[in-house]
């Protein structure tokens, strides 16, 4: 028993490190995540950044279920693709809720615009508990958003 014990006693932070490193953020279209105007926190002037000159908008919205998971941003940006200039719209959802206040933006000339976002994971035993950055590297040259 003396043995194991040391074994066991070290699980519980392993599961909360391969937990906290193992979430990997998917980054959809608007349209393909169902976000929608409706899903914006809102007043959005107040849940809302924007960055690089504003030619990227980033909006926290709240998909309201699941509780666990049904916050993100979305991102609008212009579409390289769009003849006329339109913009698209991206999203990343699935954290209990992220610090849009609190995002830190890196330009790098050669790779584009790292955010950095805060965010919390729920947690039954309190509401929220804070949980892996979400990192999103938005290429305007490219008009696309990679997770990293």
């Amino acid at each position: 028993m003396l043995r194991i014990f040391p074994l066991l006693a070290g699980l519980p932070l392993t599961w909360l490190l391969l937990a906290h490193a193992a979430h990997a953020f998917e980054v959809k279209s608007c349209e393909d995540a169902n976000v929608g105007v409706s899903a914006l926190v809102t007043p959005a002037a107040k849940f809302s950044r924007t960055f690089k000159d504003d030619k990227i908008s980033v909006y926290e919205v709240d998909m309201v279920e699941p509780v666990c998971c049904a916050g993100g941003v979305a991102i609008v940006i212009p579409d390289v693709e769009d003849e006329l200039g339109g913009n698209k719209c991206l999203a990343v959802v699935g954290v209990a809720s992220v610090q849009l206040d609190e995002a830190v933006a890196s330009d790098e000339a050669d790779k584009g615009v790292l955010l950095t976002i805060p965010t919390k994971q729920f947690n039954e035993a309190s509401d929220s508990i804070p949980g892996a950055p979400m990192k999103l590297r938005v290429i305007l040259a490219k008009g696309s958003v990679v997770a990293e």
